[in-house]
Formats: structure tokens, C-alpha cells, sequence
């Protein structure tokens, strides 16, 4: 049965009275030691201290609490309605801190992350379902995004981010190298001029991944750098939406190579310039980046961790030939 809530005297509000939490913890003390010096003792302070913790409560809820002899003491009808909800009060308390250190001891809880369309569909769903399968108490939202996610303002515990250069206010844990190629269909390359060197690209249908129709791709091969200005018919701010249209046989792509794996695996793509190294649109290293304080938590620091074992165990970031 729900018990009533003692009245508050007039004047005073609730904010007020949970000022005077700690006095109610410690009429609880009193009554189940039916002791002030007993209750003194167990929380460490003096029994004058006890006496005045009490006094301030029955000040701020209006009414007397407790009837005392030099013998024993009694609880008052507003006394026996205080001490039960503020038994109720610190059993939850307890509750809440047994929780909390169960979640400093174990991995459990609900972690929410974020990474792109292409990234999160071709390697870090597969990933997630194996770390699930190792921490059967950890659920995980993985929301796939090709927009910029601010992890803090938007809840989010990690996000995995391809960059070079992560956010300074955050934490980056490099989790493994990003590489590029410049790709093809065979059929495209058959049917148009040889590209043998990156100056040979000006004369191609060069789709780029962004918003403008031109950009720049900047090509190194041992101490040699050259820089190419590229033209297409198609821009388009996603890896998976670039492959596609590369595949059609309409033109070359710059992609990652986590993104066309297996399309070069089964030839359906194919590198151009393979001695070259090229630089991508978003940086050399695919990172975990977090808030500080999110990595203090079990369920964080697993989940870090196992990507760490992951990619550096090899994750199917294929580097492809030439750019081991």
C-alpha cells in the first residue's frame, strides 16, 4: 500500500525538504539502533550532531518525530510516516549504488554508436553482432550516418570515424590504416584511353565523392608527388552511392578500399595506377573517437578493446595490391 507523504509546513517546498535528506538517513539510523549515541557511533559523528539532524528535520517538516526519555524512545504518528519512507529512501539509495558497482565490475549496459552508411554496413555490423555475442549483457543502437554526428551533443558513447585529424577535445583511438585506389570497370578501361600516369586521369570522366564536380587528387610513388586536377559528370557524398556509379562502367572513382573489397576480389573493379599511392578524401586511419569520461565504464572499455583485437587482427580493410 502506498503510504501518504508527511505534509511539508507552510512555506516550505519540496526542494526545500530534499536539503534535508541526510537528517532523514539519520532518523532512520536512530530508530533501528533506538539509540542517539548508538547512531552517532555507526556514522561517525557526535551525539549532539545526531540530536540537531533530527531537530532540523522536524523543523522542516512541521511536526515532532520522536518522544524521548532518558530510557527509550518513541516514534510520533508524522515520526513512524518519516521513517518509513525514509527507509524506503535508503533502500534504493543501496540499490542504486549495488548498481552502480555492478556496472564498475562487469560489462553490462547499452552503448549507442555511430559511423558512416558504406563503413557500418560493410565492416562494423558484422563486428558488433561478434562483440554481442561475447557480452551478453551489453545491447548496442548503431546508428549509420553519412552526415557529421557530434557524438556529445547527440548521446552517442562512440562514434567510428575516418579521419586524419580526429577533434582535440575528444578521445581517438586509432583503430586501423585507411587506403585508397583509383578504380575502374575493365570494360571502361578497354574501351578508353590508357592511363598509365596520374596526368592521363584529365582526359577521363574522374567521379569525385563531395559536392563539387572538380577536385584534386594528389598521387605519391616512392620520392615522386604530382597533384591532378580531375573533372566528371557525377558528385555524390557517398561511398557506396560512388561505387555504384563506378561500376556502371560510366567513369573512374577515387574509393576506400574497405568499400570496393570484393569488387576487386571478383574483377568487377579494377586499380588504375596501382604504383601509386593516393591520397582519399577522409584521411589515413579509420579511429574510435569518445568523450573522456565515456571510457571509464566497463561496457566502453570492452568494446574498445575488441575492436583494438579486431582490426588489428586483420578486419578486411583490404589494401589491395601496390598499397601494402
Amino acid at each position: 500500500m502506498e503510504l501518504p507523504a508527511p505534509a511539508a509546513p507552510d512555506g516550505a517546498s519540496m526542494d526545500q525538504l530534499a536539503d534535508h535528506l541526510a537528517d532523514l538517513f539519520v532518523l532512520v539510523k536512530v530508530v533501528e539502533l533506538k539509540s542517539f549515541s548508538k547512531a552517532a557511533q555507526a556514522s561517525g559523528a557526535t551525539k549532539s550532531t545526531v540530536s540537531k539532524q533530527v531537530r532540523r528535520l522536524e523543523e522542516a517538516l512541521g511536526a515532532k518525530l520522536l518522544y524521548r526519555t532518558t530510557r527509550h524512545l518513541a516514534l510520533t504518528e508524522a515520526g513512524e510516516l518519516a521513517y518509513r519512507h525514509g527507509l524506503r529512501i535508503v533502500e534504493q539509495a543501496a540499490a542504486l549504488r549495488s548498481a552502480v558497482d555492478s556496472l564498475q565490475e562487469a560489462p553490462r549496459g547499452h552503448l549507442r554508436v555511430t559511423t558512416s552508411v558504406a563503413f557500418g554496413n560493410l565492416h562494423l555490423s558484422a563486428l558488433v553482432a561478434q562483440f554481442l555475442a561475447r557480452y551478453p549483457d551489453i545491447t548496442v543502437a548503431l546508428s549509420l550516418s553519412d552526415r557529421y554526428v557530434d557524438v556529445v551533443e547527440e548521446g552517442f558513447d562512440v562514434a567510428i570515424r575516418l579521419t586524419s585529424n580526429p577533434v582535440d577535445s575528444m578521445v581517438a583511438r586509432r583503430l586501423a590504416a585507411l587506403d585508397y585506389v583509383v578504380c575502374a570497370t575493365p570494360a571502361y578501361l578497354a574501351a578508353h584511353a590508357r592511363i598509365v600516369m596520374p596526368a592521363d586521369l584529365a582526359a577521363h570522366n574522374c567521379m569525385v565523392n563531395g559536392q563539387g564536380l572538380d577536385d584534386t587528387w594528389r598521387f605519391t610513388r616512392e620520392d615522386e608527388r604530382c597533384e591532378v586536377r580531375v573533372t566528371g559528370r557525377l558528385a555524390v557524398n557517398s561511398s557506396e552511392s560512388l561505387r555504384q556509379a563506378v561500376l556502371q562502367g560510366i567513369g573512374v572513382g577515387l574509393l576506400p578500399t574497405y568499400a570496393i573489397d570484393a569488387d576487386l576480389r571478383a574483377g568487377d573493379l579494377a586499380i588504375v595506377l596501382p604504383d601509386y599511392r593516393v591520397e582519399g578524401r577522409f584521411g589515413n586511419s579509420v579511429h574510435a573517437i569518445f568523450a573522456p569520461s565515456r571510457f571509464n565504464t566497463p561496457k566502453m572499455r570492452v568494446f574498445i578493446d575488441f575492436l583494438l583485437e579486431k582490426f588489428g587482427a586483420g578486419s578486411g580493410l583490404w589494401s589491395g595490391p601496390g598499397q601494402e
